[in-house]
């Protein structure tokens, strides 16, 4: 997952990290707080539903979210 990219989309976006999740959970809790941080650090991963949701609230393009989420990493 490419961190920097997300959090880029979401300063695009005009949002900060609460306005974001407030966003990403409009519908029903699906991401916290404290979830997405540890995502960013690399301690978890995203699920499916929170990456469908991310991709909702952001607009992101099919191209944005695999450049996002599934990344390839390079050794």
């Amino acid at each position: 997952m490419d961190g920097r990219l997300l959090k880029a989309k979401i300063i695009i976006n005009g949002l900060q990290v609460d306005q974001f999740l407030e966003k990403v959970n409009h519908d029903e809790k699906v991401l916290d707080r404290n979830k997405y941080y540890r995502v960013l650090r690399g301690e978890d991963e995203f699920d499916r539903k929170e990456i469908q949701s991310i991709a909702t609230a952001l607009n992101l393009s099919d191209e944005e979210m695999l450049n996002i989420f599934f990344k390839e990493e390079v050794s």
